[in-house]
């Protein structure tokens, strides 16, 4: 099997990652695809019906006939049909059928007389729906006793016998007249004094029984936040702790492989620990407080849900309100479910890691980076089906959405592309802040890094910033461990065995120091004679060193070498210079007349 270079499969992979979030951002925008009508402002898309005109709301359309529900205090009673309307500003001779809905509905609401109103109320004992034939059209009465005269309800048309497939009009009408028969009569009943006043009654019991549960949930979550409170001192604390520690023991902060401090260990752990206890404790303050809300909002919906004058208003101003709270509810729970997990997974991949201040650090950020992503993820989508399911995003918003993102998705090209390796910047742990590092030709302290960009402070103090998506290759010269490598040449004539004995005992006194020794971890990696020339010879001495400590173990051991050659005796080398007379034409050139060295 064909394996490919680690840099290419680094590049297959970003590839591919700039593409899935492309495609994610245009499925987001847009995560149901528009309707043929929505599609056909846009696109040239043939339309069945001959209009791309949006129905109204509560409006189907079936071939030829188009059908609206008539409701009665809020509940759906049938479905009637009209002939297709396929432009609503010029009807002409045609009623559209949500209209004739509205007309049946109005019919309805005149049986129910108001305070204002001197009609007797109506009797649900003795109120009937009758059904008598005008024209060969069924036509639906209501009377009553108390009724001088029947009321017209509505008539069955064929469009209504052809819509529901019933074999006539006469028997679509009795249907309909058993319907509304049960139906008005309750709405009667549901009115009477008598009615009212057990409606009240189950209502204040309601209140009542929701205010108690409120002020114990209420309680709980005073209990909560108190204990949160006290984690987050303890957090504090472990935090102080471990800073305290790493001050006393620089060299902490970076150990060798496999030789960390247990008690250092511990208590990054623990911070850890504190940490996904907090959110824990958050979580739980959350769903009680949305747990008070939504009672809130369910006794108020079936409050109101129990009066009929205010069961349509319930359902039309509470349901809203409660599906909104729901789905926040939803999402919110989903976004802190999904972060305690990341902190679960978190947790769990830092046990294999060492648990150092910077490995801390870099282990907090990609769990921000992570858990930020998919906050805005979680919140677009529930809010976009808020949006359908309240009918608040017509179908031509949504194709003009798909659009703008399609345009979008190619215009941010490079800050997908920035975002996406600013992330497995991160992910690969390929520099962190504090770090110095060479990009190309570009070299400087890592003072700044985020999905977009990384900021180096180069030597002469300037910040240069550099996006993500142009850092191919990196040099890390802090990474876990730094070298200072120290070249110096002595003369030719030099006794080598000497020169090098003194070097070392340069290097073996500066490790020994009290001061320095803390910041060298080796001074027997390199250590021999890297090169000869006309000049002298040059000796080369590494020296490892704790990172970003390098360049200050390099001045100091350069300051005691240059007074350890003058104790000795030692002379740096030089180039050498050969001066011949004019008149040396014709003799031996090889033979100098005298020479400086």
């Amino acid at each position: 099997m064909l394996k490919l270079p680690l840099r290419i499969q680094t590049r297959l992979v970003r590839q591919i990652v700039v593409a899935g979030l492309t495609l994610l951002l245009v499925v987001l925008t847009s995560p149901v695809l528009p309707s043929t009508s929505a599609l056909a402002q846009f696109l040239p898309i043939p339309s069945s019906s001959g209009s791309s005109e949006p129905l109204p709301l509560n409006v189907e359309r079936s071939g030829k006939l188009e059908s609206a529900e008539v409701q009665l205090d809020g509940q759906a009673l049938f479905r009637i049909a009209s002939p297709t309307v396929f432009n609503r500003t010029e009807v002409g001779n045609q009623l559209p059928v949500e209209v004739r809905a509205r007309q049946i509905e109005a019919n309805l609401q005149r049986l129910f007389p108001n305070a204002q109103s001197s009609a007797a109320p109506l009797n649900p004992e003795t109120l009937e729906v009758v059904v008598k034939d005008i024209d060969n059209y069924p036509v639906l009465f209501a009377q009553d006793a108390s009724m001088a005269e029947p009321r017209v309800l509505l008539t069955v048309t064929d469009s209504d016998a052809e819509f529901h497939a019933a074999a006539s009009k006469q028997a679509l009408a009795e249907q309909w007249q058993g319907i509304l028969s049960q139906e008005l009569r309750q709405a009667v009943a549901q009115r009477q004094p008598e009615a009212l006043r057990q409606q009240g009654i189950v209502v204040a019991k309601v209140m009542a029984a929701v205010l108690v549960l409120s002020l114990l949930l209420l309680v709980l979550r005073v209990w909560l936040g108190r204990y949160e409170h006290r984690l987050h001192q303890r957090r504090t604390a472990e935090s102080a702790l471990i800073e305290a520690q790493l001050h006393q023991a620089p060299e902490a902060a970076h150990p060798p492989h496999g030789h960390q401090d247990p008690q250092l260990r511990h208590g990054l752990y623990q911070h850890l620990k504190l940490e996904h206890q907090l959110q824990a404790v958050r979580l739980g303050r959350w769903l009680l407080f949305w747990g008070v809300a939504l009672l809130w909002a369910l006794s108020m919906a079936y409050s109101f849900n129990l009066f009929p004058q205010t069961r349509q208003f319930a359902q039309k101003m509470v349901l809203a309100p409660v599906v909104i709270l729901l789905t926040w509810f939803v999402v919110g729970l989903s976004d802190r479910l999904i972060n305690l997990a990341v902190d679960r997974f978190i947790q769990k991949f830092a046990k294999g890691q060492p648990m150092t201040s910077t490995n801390l650090q870099r282990i907090h950020t990609i769990a921000q980076v992570i858990k930020g992503v998919k906050t805005v993820v979680v919140y677009i989508i529930g809010l976009i089906w808020v949006l359908q399911w309240l009918s608040l995003v017509p179908g031509s918003v949504l194709a003009l959405g798909t659009l703008v993102a399609l345009v979008l998705s190619f215009a941010a090209q490079n800050l997908v592309k920035d975002l996406v390796n600013g992330f497995l910047i991160l992910l690969e742990d390929q520099f962190r802040i504090g770090d110095v590092i060479r990009v190309g030709d570009i070299d400087g302290f890592v003072e700044n890094l985020n999905l977009r960009v990384t900021q180096l402070r180069n030597p002469a103090g300037e910040l240069i910033t550099l996006p993500n998506s142009s850092i191919g290759h990196v040099r890390n010269m802090t990474r876990h461990w730094s070298r200072a490598t120290i070249d110096v040449e002595v003369a030719y004539t030099t006794d080598v065995n000497h020169a090098l004995a003194v070097v070392r005992e340069t290097a073996d006194n500066l490790a020994a120091d009290p001061e320095w020794g803390q910041q060298i971890l080796d001074t027997h990696e390199f250590l021999g004679v890297q090169d000869i020339s006309h000049s002298g010879i040059l000796i080369r001495i590494w020296i490892k060193t704790i990172p970003l400590k390098q360049w200050l173990v390099g001045m100091e051991f350069r300051r005691r070498l240059k007074m350890a050659f003058d104790h000795h005796h030692i002379r740096i080398g030089s180039p050498r210079q050969v001066w011949l007379h004019e008149d040396a034409v014709g003799q031996d050139s090889s033979r100098p007349l005298y020479s400086l060295d």
